[in-house]
Order: structure tokens, then C-alpha cells, then sequence
């Protein structure tokens, strides 16, 4: 049945920002406390409605997030508002100067303390743009952008280094969204793909060139910014800083003169395509939906290779980074090896569908290739695949980036005993186009 009920909006923003002395994560630096705030952390939450249907999405300025603590955000705003839990999408900004909210072996411990004191703060953000809802009429646009450059540069030896590589494949898309209450800007939608990585490793708290682009926006337009993070597995900032003589670096940037670079070439880019929208729409169509889809594993290592590697890298299991991760796998994995053996695993998938727009959440880092070939195919002129969403499984690299090699393609060996299968990609394109496919028939 035809849904006719307005569509309605709202936006709500709180302060998410830790205290100093927290670990902050990314880099795989074991000593890296807060040491100074640089600018404010955020929750910016969106809420839809039509009619009786519910949905919303939230960015958070956090690194990562993992499966329970999705669950939990989700419960409690669900408390406070009466959405349904899995109508809530919970993204994140990816930047690297903010607390460490993900588990990885050789990469630190996530900091929970701090995730318990802000939870009920992401919670209101939502409850806040659940009361901001008003009916809106929506205007869409994109734009080229040269924010991002992929970062698996080679250099003479063929050794990756984090270059960037003008030539690499990258999604360039910006893609914005005005939402309007008659002549009232309610908010801004925002969708690119780059590492929060402009920075670089320093101990400020930053939400990094996302951050910067938001506050250029939003003074002018009155009203928040939500900024989705697209394909970031192998984009990174495209900064200046020249790196071994005559690479620029596409990993850390040198500092806030990076972040500023950056996040004010996104703010040009994004203010470019608001500023040539003409056309809002209010009759559009919501819908969500709630699906499993099956992300298969590569084969578990041999028992017999995984007890030979745990010999091999026991002189160096409490070294940070690379060996105690190789460590800690092969102990998982002969763990695992003590129960059935798996294939696969599902991920709960959240659609929203808003007009001809669809947030599609990816949980990990995603490469361009996935979020270029989704949106080639999808049914719906606006498809944004959102990195590091509702979930955090490493990085999700295409198959040629798997059988080069680099640190996205072993890195994932930090999380658990199994690997995803080289087909990953592949994976994700065809159950995200069949969920799309389901629905929007007929995509507006």
C-alpha cells in the first residue's frame, strides 16, 4: 500500500569529545594518549519519518565500530525515540585522531570506558533529530572530487608505501542532499569517500579534513552536516606533503596545515553541488529494509601451518603491531580448529531507501572498486556505500588489491582466527544489488 503521509526530517547533534590522557587509535602506536583537544567530537543524527515508518541515520567522529556496541547504540536510541532498532544505521568518520573504539590484536584494546560514558550522548542525538522532524522537501546533487587519491602507490621495488597514485582507481563522486522546510534549511547530507588520515600521528583530538569541511558549511547554511564516509580501503587524503623526495603521501598528513587543505577542498567541492541544486522534491518515497546477507571466509589456515607460525613469531608475540597480531591469529586459528569449521558468516543488512537515494552500510573498510561497481548497477541514481558502518571487519578489499598484496589485504589477520574470502567483493556487489533490486523495482 502507497504510503501518502509527508515526508518528514530532523537533525540533532551532541558532544561525544573524551577526556585527555584516552588512547587514540589508528597507526598501531602503543603509547598515543589525547594531549591536547583540537576541535569538538560529534553524533549527528538524521531522522526520517512517513506515516508510521521510522528510520535514521547516525555519523559518529569515531575511528571504528564493532557489532555490539552498534547493538547497544541502537538499543538505546530506540528506547528514547520508539524506532525500531534496525531501522538505525550507525556510521562512522574514520578519522585517526579520535579514541581507539575498535579491538585489534596488536593495535590496542578499544577504550570502553570512554564508550560507556558517551552512549546515552549518541543516544540523544537521535532523540533530538526525532524532535526536529518536520516536513521537508529534498534536493539532490553530485559533484567530481579530488579530495581522495588512491593511496597503494608502488615504489621502485614495488613495495607499497601509502603513495598516492594519481592513476588508482578512487570513487571521485561527492554526493550532497539539501533538506528544506519551506525556506529553513533542516540539514545537509554529505557522502565521499577518503581516510581520516590528514592528520596524521600526532596525540591532538581531531575529527580530521571531515571536520573542517563541516564547520565551512554549516555557519552558512544554519543548520548541521552529516557527513557519510564512502570508499576509504585504498583512498586516502590527498595532501602535499612530499614524501621520499618525490611521492605525496596519501596515509598521514603533517598536521592541522593538511587537515585544512583537505577539508577545505571537500567544503569547495560540496558547496559547488548544493549551490546547483534546483529542483526539491517533498512527495518522496521511504522505505527500509532489514535483510542477511552471507559474507563468505577464506579457507582457516592448516593446523599444522598455524602451529609452525605461532612457533615462529613467539620470540616477538608482545611487539606491537605486525608480530603480535600474527601471533594472536595463529592462536586463534588453532582454537578455532577445535570446533566445526565455518564458511561464512551473515551480516544483518539496514537499507534505507529515501527517493531516489539508498545508505547502504558496509562494515569495514570497503574499496572504490566495491562502491564504483554497486553504483554502476544499483536502481537508484544516488546509492551510497558507507565504509566502516554498523559493523567493523577490516578492511573489504577488491580480488586484484588481494592478489597484490599490502597491508589492507593481511591487516585483517588483527581481528580473528578467520580471513574474508578473496571474493569479498564480489560478495558484497551481488547481495547489496539484490537487497537494492528488492527494494526499489522501480527506484524515483
Amino acid at each position: 500500500m502507497k504510503n501518502n503521509h509527508p515526508l518528514q526530517a530532523g537533525f540533532g547533534r551532541t558532544d561525544i569529545t573524551p577526556a585527555l590522557g584516552v588512547r587514540l587509535g589508528g597507526y598501531g602506536v602503543k603509547e598515543r594518549p589525547a594531549e591536547q583537544i583540537l576541535d569538538r567530537l560529534h553524533a549527528t543524527a538524521m531522522v526520517v519519518r512517513k506515516g508510521d515508518l521510522l528510520a535514521a541515520v547516525v555519523n559518529l567522529d569515531w575511528i571504528c565500530i564493532e557489532e555490539d556496541i552498534t547493538a547497544r547504540i541502537r538499543a538505546e536510541a530506540a528506547k528514547l525515540t520508539g524506532i525500531p532498532e534496525l531501522n538505525i544505521s550507525v556510521c562512522t568518520t574514520h578519522s585517526h585522531s579520535v579514541p581507539n573504539t575498535l579491538n585489534f590484536w596488536g593495535w590496542g584494546e578499544r577504550e570502553n570506558a570512554y564508550i560507556d560514558s558517551v552512549l546515552p550522548a549518541i543516544a540523544e542525538a537521535v532523540r533530538l533529530a526525532q524532535e526536529d522532524l518536520e516536513a521537508v522537501a529534498i534536493g539532490f546533487a553530485t559533484t567530481e572530487s579530488l579530495v581522495g587519491v588512491n593511496r597503494r602507490g608502488l615504489d621502485d621495488k614495488g613495495n607499497f608505501g601509502f603513495f598516492g597514485d594519481p592513476q588508482g582507481s578512487f570513487d571521485p563522486t561527492m554526493t550532497v542532499a539539501h533538506f528544506k522546510s519551506g525556506q529553513k534549511t533542516k540539514g545537509i547530507l554529505v557522502h565521499y569517500g577518503a581516510h581520516g588520515t590528514a592528520m596524521g600521528c600526532n596525540r591532538l583530538v581531531s575529527r580530521d579534513w571531515s571536520g573542517v569541511m563541516k564547520d565551512r558549511i554549516e555557519p552558512q547554511i544554519g543548520a548541521p552536516v552529516l557527513f557519510l564516509n564512502g570508499a576509504i580501503g585504498d583512498v586516502g587524503p590527498r595532501t602535499n606533503v612530499i614524501k621520499r623526495g618525490t611521492r605525496l603521501s596519501a596515509g598521514g598528513g603533517d598536521g592541522i596545515e593538511s587537515v585544512r587543505e583537505v577539508g577545505y577542498r571537500a567544503a569547495t567541492d560540496a558547496i559547488r553541488a548544493l549551490v546547483s541544486i534546483r529542483e526539491f522534491r517533498s512527495d518522496l518515497p521511504l522505505d527500509v529494509l532489514v535483510e542477511d546477507i552471507f559474507l563468505p571466509y577464506a579457507p582457516l589456515t592448516p593446523l599444522d601451518e598455524a602451529r609452525q607460525a605461532l612457533e615462529k613469531w613467539a620470540p616477538r608475540k608482545d611487539e606491537w603491531g605486525h608480530p603480535m597480531a600474527e601471533y594472536r591469529h595463529n592462536q586463534a586459528v588453532i582454537e578455532a580448529h577445535t570446533r566445526p569449521l565455518l564458511d561464512g558468516r551473515s551480516f544483518k543488512q539496514t537499507l534505507i531507501r529515501l527517493g531516489p537515494l539508498a545508505v547502504i552500510p558496509m562494515p569495514g573498510e570497503m574499496f572504490a572498486g566495491i562502491s564504483l561497481r554497486i553504483r554502476e548497477n544499483s536502481p537508484f541514481p544516488y546509492s551510497l556505500c558507507c565504509s566502516v558502518s554498523n559493523g567493523s571487519l577490516s578492511y573489504l578489499p577488491t580480488r586484484e588489491a588481494r592478489h597484490r598484496g599490502g597491508y589492507e589485504t593481511w591487516v585483517g589477520r588483527a581481528a580473528g582466527p578467520y580471513l574474508l574470502a578473496d571474493t569479498i567483493d564480489d560478495a558484497l556487489v551481488s547481495e547489496n544489488l539484490r537487497l537494492l533490486g528488492k527494494l526499489a523495482p522501480t527506484a524515483e
